[in-house]
């Protein structure tokens, strides 16, 4: 049992840090970086983020430099929504890493799969589909993810106001 244990430990770690790789690459599928596109004003369905334009401009009287990046606006917010008592960010982390980790694995499966079974069409029938639902979900906990991040600053802000 504790050699499985080890196995699965290691295992989860190298998936981890694969899907942690890729995430650059997810980004692209999903039109750009949650973060970014939620200070832009853009959602996506299920995950709406109203208050872009108060944020943004709060994110931007923070900053010294002209021009910043959303990265760098988010970076800020993220300053102030980490390591906070009694905040849903963390959850909200876990579940993202969580929900990546799991689209790496399904990712992974089903390349192997279709390698293996790559003339039958019911390897393609039941793969894609649920690759797509994993593809969906872990956007959409990014999505959340950022607009915890940026509700957090803005109601830490409003707060100090």
């Amino acid at each position: 049992l504790i050699p499985y244990t080890a196995f699965a430990f290691l295992l989860g770690f190298v998936i981890n840090t694969v899907s942690c790789w890729l995430e650059d690459i997810y980004y692209c599928t999903w039109g750009g970086k949650p973060s970014n596109r939620l200070l832009d004003g853009k959602s996506i369905w299920k995950v709406r983020f109203y208050e872009y334009q108060k944020v943004k401009s709060l994110l931007l009287n923070e900053v010294s430099t002209d021009n910043p990046s959303n990265d760098q606006l988010f970076a800020i917010a993220m300053r102030y929504a980490n390591g906070k008592k009694d905040s849903r960010v963390d959850d909200f982390n876990a579940n993202y890493a969580l929900s990546r980790a799991i689209l790496t694995t399904v990712l992974i499966s089903t390349i192997l799969m279709l390698i293996k079974n790559y003339n039958d069409w019911r390897v393609y029938a039941i793969t894609l589909p649920i690759l797509f639902g994993v593809w969906l979900r872990c956007k959409q906990r990014a999505y959340y993810y950022a607009r915890e991040i940026l509700n957090e600053y803005h109601k830490q802000k409003s707060a100090l106001s």
